[in-house]
């Protein structure tokens, strides 16, 4: 097994280092070589979240079901090698265009939710639910380490080879990841469920995720406290290019720069996540303050202004600290679904998590572009986070009571003499288990 998690995380590593190279070079291309306004680059923001509304349910059945989860998640690096070397080739040869990389956003979003879903069945399967906090945390820090390197990387690549050489990158980094995958030794085949239900229970089995989440006053609030950040952080992303480029003139070779100092964040956050989130410890109230931390935290973008190498490093905290509350808060989240979520439908709750996601970042990204041409980008990234933190500080409190009442059932339960039976996490999870 630890040479199999040593694989998976040299796979996922090299994967992350790849995909840096396009999420930097699609908005830098589209502004500079295609002439995109803001409202374009949200277009091919948003095209990107799409798919996970329309597929993310079904998604997460898929996940669920998947007799060989690591033979489909290599299957899906390789048709993700393949878009991307495409639109790189395109790229090359002259002929790509805003459509071209608006059905890439497309292609990758479709590719993505089902890998996504697949990601943690897998996790699971092969560390266990005790582990696989820790473990997560450990992958976490070496895609962060990875989009770090190509950070620094990725600027230059484009300023002297251009975008084609950066999704190529990108292409080649998907291949070593199934290659990874391909050299793993452990069983792959989990014990899926049958097959034999009718098609009104596999549409009420894909809405199971969702059910769960019904269940619970905290895991409702946990969906609005990923929705909120989700929401006004992808707005911001699609903003970020123009307002870095176009409003604090930013030069296209040290473009990429301003993103490091969010991977050394990351690091950070994954190392601290490993250390809070010990087995045995309450994720739940940690997942609350970093979900929060990190739409606080993303006001320091709109705030940049004055001398460019000021105003560079207040954009680059505004990047970077919303990634460390978020490298925290997602070890975070992983750990709370181990624990409340029974393992026949890892696969729904995390797909039901990227279809609000998925919905909320499309509705940012369409909002971020909408608001940067009518208002300017600078007001539309501080609408964005002031609506978010509107929400969030709404909800904060009744959240917080919430996680401490679970806490103290799953307390209860787990006193001698108890078999939890009665306590509120076991009922959702038992209902839309079922």
């Amino acid at each position: 097994m630890r040479r199999d998690v040593n694989l998976y995380w040299c796979g996922q590593t090299a994967s992350a280092f790849g995909s840096v190279f396009t999420t930097i070079a699609l908005p830098v291309v589209a502004l500079t070589d295609l002439g995109a306004t803001a409202g374009e680059v949200g277009l091919i923001s948003a095209a990107a979240t799409v798919p996970g509304i329309v597929f993310g349910l079904l998604a997460g059945v898929l996940a669920d079901r998947a007799a060989r989860p690591r033979r489909a998640m290599l299957l899906l690096d390789l048709l993700s090698a393949a878009a991307v070397g495409a639109v790189a080739l395109g790229l090359r040869h002259g002929v790509a265009s805003i459509g071209w990389l608006t059905g890439l956003g497309l292609v990758q979003g479709f590719l993505g939710v089902l890998l996504g879903s697949l990601y943690f069945v897998h996790l699971r399967h092969l560390v266990g639910a005790q582990a696989i906090g820790q473990t997560r945390a450990r992958l976490q820090a070496g895609q962060f380490g990875a989009a770090l390197a190509g950070r620094i990387l990725a600027g230059p690549v484009i300023a002297l080879f251009g975008g084609a050489a950066a999704l190529g990158t990108d292409a080649a980094s998907y291949l070593l990841s199934a290659l990874a995958l391909a050299g793993m030794r452990s069983p792959d085949r989990t014990a899926a469920p049958p097959r034999t239900e009718t098609r009104r229970e596999g549409i009420r089995g894909a809405a199971a995720g969702m059910r769960f989440f019904a269940g619970h006053p905290f895991h409702r609030a946990l969906l609005l406290f990923v929705a909120a950040p989700a929401a006004a952080l992808a707005g911001a992303a699609t903003l970020t290019g123009p307002f870095l480029l176009r409003t604090v003139h930013l030069p296209v070779g040290v473009y990429g720069l301003a993103f490091v100092l969010s991977g050394v964040m990351g690091l950070t956050g994954s190392a601290l996540a490993e250390r809070l989130l010990r087995p045995g410890r309450d994720a739940r109230l940690t997942v609350l303050v970093c979900f929060a931390g990190a739409l606080l935290s993303s006001v320091l973008l709109p705030v940049a202004a004055g001398p460019l190498p000021l105003a560079a490093l207040c954009a680059a905290l505004g990047i970077g600290l919303p990634v460390l509350f978020g490298a925290v808060a997602n070890v975070a989240l992983v750990s709370v679904l181990a624990t409340d979520v029974a393992e026949a439908m890892m696969g729904r709750a995390m797909a039901a998590l990227q279809v609000v996601t998925s919905a909320t970042a499309l509705v940012g990204a369409l909002a971020g572009g909408f608001l940067g041409d009518l208002l300017g980008v600078r007001a539309a990234l501080w609408m964005l986070a002031g609506a978010g933190l509107l929400v969030i500080g709404a909800v904060g409190p009744s959240a917080a009571r919430a996680a401490r009442g679970l806490r103290a059932a799953h307390a209860d339960a787990d006193a001698p003499g108890t078999d939890g039976a009665d306590t509120p996490a076991a009922g959702p999870a038992a209902a839309t288990g079922a």
